[in-house]
């Protein structure tokens, strides 16, 4: 299925995507990460950088995890190279239009999705010259409880680790 975007509004000359760049980055983890499926002592990241035609440019970061989802370094690569093809020419100000057509175009690598969306939100900010946060409504930036897979290891770690 082919998706043609309408823009909500004029494109701006300068939000225009017009180079992305994806390369692999391996970060070591510190303590091994295990889960029932499988371990990991390195992460096997992208990173992504979007560049505009006025030269401001976005990061993303795709972290594609195997043993949870599926996805692996190359196959995300790949989803990635295909979806960021398509998205040259296109306004970062339609980021929620882009995003909708990522979805539908990889639908099973939400890793590149992702690491695609962050790279085109960070360079959509960076031109209204505002964080990344205040995107969503000024969101409050104050710690926030949230959900982490722990790993599989012993007791006391496991302990540790819920507390947070």
């Amino acid at each position: 299925m082919s998706v043609h975007l309408q823009p909500r509004h004029p494109a701006v000359s300068s939000r225009v995507i017009q180079r992305i760049e994806i390369w692999p980055v391996d970060i070591p983890i510190t303590d091994p990460f295990v889960v029932a499926t499988g371990a990991r002592v390195t992460a096997q990241n992208l990173f992504m950088r979007v560049t505009l035609q006025d030269g401001t440019q976005g990061i993303g970061e795709a972290a594609p995890f195997p043993e949870v989802g599926g996805e692996d370094r190359t196959s995300c690569l790949a989803a990635a190279k295909g979806l960021a093809s398509a998205l040259i020419g296109q306004s970062v100000g339609d980021y929620q239009d882009l995003a909708d057509r990522l979805t539908e175009q990889a639908p099973l690598f939400p890793a590149a999705r992702y690491g695609l969306e962050t790279a085109i939100l960070d360079a959509y900010c960076r031109t209204q010259r505002i964080p990344l946060w205040q995107l969503w409504g000024q969101a409050d930036v104050r710690k926030r409880e949230t959900d982490i897979t722990i790993p599989i290891c012993d007791m006391e770690k496991t302990v540790a680790l819920s507390r947070g």
